[in-house]
This record gives structure tokens, C-alpha cells and sequence, in this order.
């Protein structure tokens, strides 16, 4: 996951935005107790997301409590979620992504990006150990998402929703090991494959200048037959059709979402769901206007 599900913190009301960091700042420390100090340095939005997400289909209330746990700014006191299981199992399957993630970064990336990825594969790697022990099959579902989007990348498929897929999948794995109840169960597995989904067709539309530029897969691409040069009018249809099938997604979320009744956390995941999904698919449809904009001006 790559940071795209995080709440419209200016809807949220003061006691709900110190949750939502009580939650990140957790999920940091229990990074750094679970995989050492360098691993706070994969903190995510999305997973700080996965662990609200546990707590609000478990029975366990979060404990927040204020203390200095924070790796990089240790002096300062402020509202920390305190260790638990939701908690160790957003910093597991933080990990797995990253392993992962980074392998595939070091088949696709350019020169500096791959000599990036391959002096952090060590670490990743003895953490991914761990974590798949305790996660085995989160790995799994990881792992198998990762080899079913290296085939559809190298058959250079020009379906979204076959591009979507794997992600999909592997997300809804993930959110279904966040409850024992059968109905609850379902309710996360529409939930986490929806957010595979949304998250997926997020990096795409943010990776589109990037990818026509270098040659990377990108199925919006393939999908409306973009070319390097292609001019003003084809990028801005393939930018808006992307955002709107982001804006589709996220409101599907948003109604599975409405089925689990939350327990903990619930008007965080209400402005994250009904707010803040739409609001970051905005945030990076309008950082592609400069790119439209040089286009035009070069024309």
C-alpha cells in the first residue's frame, strides 16, 4: 500500500484527528518494538488505516495513553495507542508489502531506484521473516498478488479491472483476518477488496506522467492508447476517466463500509470512507495539471 488512504483531517473533529495520530504513532512504535528502529521508517497511512479498520471490527478497545515512544521526536509527550493486536498485525503486514514491494521495484525500477531498493532488501528481508511466521497468510496472499501482477505487467493487459485484480484479491485476504464473526468477515472482505482496488487505480493515476515518460506498465495506458507525446486532449480523458473510476471504487467502499457497524473509531473510518478516499483521488488529479499544462505549452 502507498499512502493514499488517510482522512480529510479538516472535517475532523479535534479529539478524532489526536485518535487518528494516537493510531499512526502507535503503529510507528510497535514497528520499531516488532522490527527495530529502521522499520519506523515504512510508517504508512494506509496501514495506521488497517489497524483502525481491526479495531473497529474487533471487541478490544484501543488504549491511548500519553507517553514519549515516538523514535524521532522522543522528547515530546502526545496521545500514543498502546500495544495490541491490531497493531502488531498492521506493522506484519507493513512488512510483507514492503519485502515485496521492493522486489518488484528492483525488476522495474530505473538504475538509482533499483541500487535504492537493493541496499534496503537486507533488512526487509530478515524483517519479512518474522513477519511471515506470525502472518503466513497474509504472505501468501501478498506473495500470489505479486506474481499475478508480474504476468498481467508483462502481457501488457489493457483491463483495468484485470490490472485491479490482483491487488483486490490480495486486500481482501488481508481485511478478512480482521474478525472471526462470519458476517463481519464478509463485511471486510468487500471492504479490503474494494480498498486493493482503490489503492491500485490511485498509484496508477499518480504514476501516468512517470510511466509514459519511462516506458512503465500502466494500464491506463494500454487502456485509452497513449503514446510519449500524446497531446492535451487524450491525457486529460485518460486523467479524468481514471479519477472517475477511482471515485466509483471509493464509493462502493463507502457502502460496504456502512454494513460493519464499527465499534471503536467509527467517525474517523466515516470521514476516511465518505471524505477522505475521494479527497486524495482530487489531491492527485490535480497534481497532473502541470503536466497537462507543459504539454500544451510545448505544443
Amino acid at each position: 500500500m502507498f499512502g493514499y488512504i488517510r482522512p480529510f483531517t479538516p472535517d475532523l473533529r479535534m479529539r478524532e484527528h489526536e485518535a487518528y495520530k494516537a493510531v499512526y504513532c502507535g503503529l510507528c512504535g510497535q514497528l520499531g518494538r516488532s522490527f527495530g528502529p529502521v522499520a519506523c521508517m515504512t510508517l504508512s497511512y494506509d496501514f495506521a488505516f488497517l489497524a483502525m479498520l481491526h479495531y473497529a471490527a474487533g471487541k478490544t478497545a484501543p488504549i491511548i495513553e500519553s507517553g514519549r515512544g515516538c523514535h524521532f521526536v522522543p522528547t515530546r509527550k502526545r496521545p500514543v495507542c498502546q500495544p495490541g493486536e491490531a497493531l502488531a498485525f498492521s506493522a506484519d503486514t507493513a512488512i510483507i508489502t514492503l519485502y515485496h514491494k521492493l522486489r518488484d521495484n528492483i525488476q522495474d525500477s530505473r538504475f538509482l531506484g533499483r541500487a535504492a531498493c537493493r541496499a534496503a532488501l537486507p533488512f526487509a528481508a530478515r524483517a519479512h521473516k518474522k513477519a511471515t511466521a506470525r502472518r503466513p497468510d497474509c504472505e501468501a496472499a501478498i506473495a500470489e498478488a505479486m506474481s499475478a501482477q508480474g504476468e498481467l505487467e508483462r502481457c501488457k493487459t489493457a483491463s483495468i479491472d484485470a490490472a485491479c485484480q490482483p491487488t483486490a484479491l490480495a486486500m481482501q485476504t488481508v481485511c478478512g483476518q480482521l474478525s472471526e464473526d462470519p458476517a463481519k468477515k464478509r463485511i471486510l472482505e468487500r471492504i479490503g477488496y474494494l480498498v486493493g482496488r482503490y489503492v491500485y487505480l490511485c498509484d496508477a493515476l499518480d504514476d501516468l506522467a512517470k510511466d509514459l515518460k519511462y516506458g512503465g506498465y500502466n494500464p491506463l495506458i494500454y487502456r485509452y492508447g497513449l503514446e510519449p507525446d500524446a497531446d492535451k486532449a487524450s491525457l486529460e480523458a485518460a486523467y479524468l476517466q481514471g479519477r472517475d473510476a477511482i471515485y466509483l471504487t471509493a464509493g462502493e467502499a463507502g457502502k460496504a463500509f456502512a454494513l460493519l457497524e464499527p465499534t471503536f473509531f467509527g467517525p474517523v473510518l466515516e470521514n476516511v470512507f465518505y471524505q477522505g478516499l475521494r479527497a486524495r483521488a482530487d489531491e492527485i488529479f490535480a497534481g497532473s495539471r502541470p503536466e497537462l499544462a507543459s504539454k500544451e505549452s510545448g505544443a
